[in-house]
């Protein structure tokens, strides 16, 4: 499998931490043609969207870390009897937001898992 060249690999690693391309480009020491030339490469998208998906991975986990926290403070303000009434409102509507939105996730994942079946099946 053929593998970036130097020039594209700082420009991926300037990617990851620039705010614009023509940021990641000046950063990365290639002009703006060359760079927008690299992000229609598929070799190269595949290894961007690999490191993002990386990097995003470990903000997950720290945020699943820090989960448990969350919702003992939903919790403490929802069920505060002192609170403002929009505090306990605004804490009980994130908590039922969060429930509905993992039920809907895990349906769609079951969808998915359906679908793979399906098409692995026909193959």
């Amino acid at each position: 499998m053929a593998e970036l060249n130097i020039r594209q690999d700082r420009f991926l690693k300037a990617l990851l931490q620039c705010a614009s391309v023509d940021q990641a480009c000046k950063e990365a020491g290639i002009n703006r043609t060359t760079g927008y030339k690299y992000l229609k490469d598929e070799l190269f998208m595949d290894e961007y969207r690999s490191l993002r998906r990386d990097a995003m991975q470990q903000v997950t986990a720290q945020l699943q870390k820090k989960s448990e926290e969350a919702v003992q403070v939903l919790s403490e303000v929802m069920n505060d009897k002192e609170a403002p009434h929009a505090s306990r409102v605004t804490s009980a509507k994130n908590v039922l937001d969060v429930a509905y939105r993992s039920l809907e996730l895990d349906d769609l994942q079951q969808e998915v898992d359906k679908l793979k079946t399906a098409l692995e099946a026909e193959q």
